[in-house]
């Protein structure tokens, strides 16, 4: 898995078998999948956590349980 580890581990299944159908050789894209299963290769989900709540500190704190 060249292509995973040479894109820094960003590269998921359905990237790495782009790369070579880009370059003209016939890949499964199931058998890219099972292949990175079997060998623990995960791409790295790059996700932006939003900030949905904005705390108002000038609010009475809220009481705590009994």
């Amino acid at each position: 898995m060249n292509i995973h580890t040479g894109h820094r581990g960003t590269y998921g299944a359905p990237r790495v078998h782009a790369e070579p159908r880009h370059r003209g050789r016939k890949v499964n894209r199931k058998r890219v999948t099972r292949l990175m299963r079997i060998h623990h290769i995960v791409g790295r989900h790059l996700h932006r956590t939003r900030r949905t709540t904005i705390a108002d500190r000038t609010a009475p704190a809220r009481p705590g349980p009994g």
